[in-house]
């Protein structure tokens, strides 16, 4: 087996996206420590592709339910689906580099450190009854006096962004499209504490090259949003150094390779929890997936990235188009089939699928 091809195979058995034996959606959120979740769809489509039993029901039991799994701004300031038992640790862990991260746009937007403390406390009064969507959040904290003087819809966005960073907030239930935001403490009041300091520190990295490997250190902070010296240092007589296509990495453990075709979601982790991309994706095709802020839903082919996707749910019954980069071989062709009656039924409705010609521009 070839180097590159050795690497994406081991890289999609740690991921889960062979086997796809994750038991439970906290599972499968806690595999690769937590799952992108600006795009709803997409975060429950990513539970898909790491759990084969799971349905989307299930998934949305476990987040507004039972409450096994919750919604927060964690890695690289983005919304992420993360077990609640991980919860607490990771937020203090990461919390203070997102506000570093947006500590400059808060200015620009009004929101100084008087006006943050202010929101804090009106966010704590208002949320004491429940959740409350944006609307809501923006109306209480102008009657309370808490007047963000910016013209940018999403100055009141970024108070609470604030607020989750100190773990006072969190994700609450959807409202229809509307999300709305609770207090940590009421909507998961059992979430452990976790590790803290250097433990958490070291938990993450574990965590991140158990799930990611064959991976380097800038990959660690690609995926994080944090240094990586001090958290390599902290797990290095676990780790084991080797070649990451060409470059100086580490693994952490081992794992049995393995082959899949898999329809990744929008924003995977295995997507875009490394720096270097080259081995998932050639650099002339790198814009039909990684376009500006988006990263489109991918064929996936034995760890390389073959082609794009797309799902129509607003059709009867919905729709799966897939646009090849390349020809696809009779046996691509039938594991695309086979994910297309999974995610039918995962989303327990019919799903056509389309193929459109291969071509890069498409």
């Amino acid at each position: 087996m070839t180097g590159r091809r050795a690497l994406l195979r081991e890289r999609i058995a740690r991921h889960g996206l062979a086997g796809r034996d994750c038991g439970s959606v906290a599972a499968a959120a806690a595999l690769t420590v937590a799952i992108q979740a600006q795009d709803p769809q997409a975060s429950r489509l990513g539970i898909r592709s790491r759990a084969a039993d799971l349905t989307e029901a299930d998934v949305l039991h476990a987040i507004q339910t039972d409450r096994s799994v919750t919604r927060t701004w964690l890695m690289r300031g983005t919304i992420h689906l993360v077990d609640t038992a991980d919860l607490r640790w990771l937020v203090r862990l990461i919390g203070p580099a997102i506000a570093r991260k947006y500590r400059t746009r808060w200015r620009q937007l009004g929101l100084t450190d008087d006006v943050l403390e202010r929101s804090v406390a009106g966010l704590t009064q208002l949320l004491a009854d429940g959740p409350r969507t944006r609307a809501e959040i923006k109306a209480g904290l102008t009657e309370r006096g808490i007047i963000i003087d910016s013209p940018d819809p999403q100055a009141h966005t970024h108070a609470i962004v604030y607020a989750s960073t100190i773990g006072l907030v969190c994700r609450g239930p959807d409202r229809g499209r509307d999300a709305t935001f609770a207090r940590l403490d009421a909507w998961v009041p059992d979430a452990p504490a976790g590790p803290s300091g250097d433990d958490a520190l070291a938990e993450l990295a574990r965590r991140y090259f158990t799930a990611f490997s064959p991976a380097t250190p800038a990959d660690f902070t690609t995926w994080s949003g944090l240094p990586s010296s001090r958290a390599v240092a902290l797990i290095a007589d676990e780790l084991t150094a080797t070649d990451v296509d060409g470059r100086p990495g580490y693994r952490l453990g081992e794992v049995e390779a393995a082959g899949a075709v898999r329809l990744l979601a929008a924003f995977d982790n295995y997507l875009l929890g490394y720096r270097d991309r080259e081995a998932i994706l050639e650099a002339e095709l790198r814009g039909q997936i990684y376009e500006g802020g988006m990263i489109h839903p991918a064929v996936l082919v034995d760890g390389r990235v073959v082609g794009r996707w797309a799902l129509a749910r607003g059709r009867d019954p919905a729709r799966i188009t897939v646009r090849p980069f390349e020809p696809l071989p009779r046996p691509v062709l039938r594991g695309i089939d086979a994910e297309i009656a999974d995610i039918a039924r995962f989303l327990s409705r019919p799903v056509t699928l389309e193929i459109a010609d291969p071509h890069p521009s498409n």
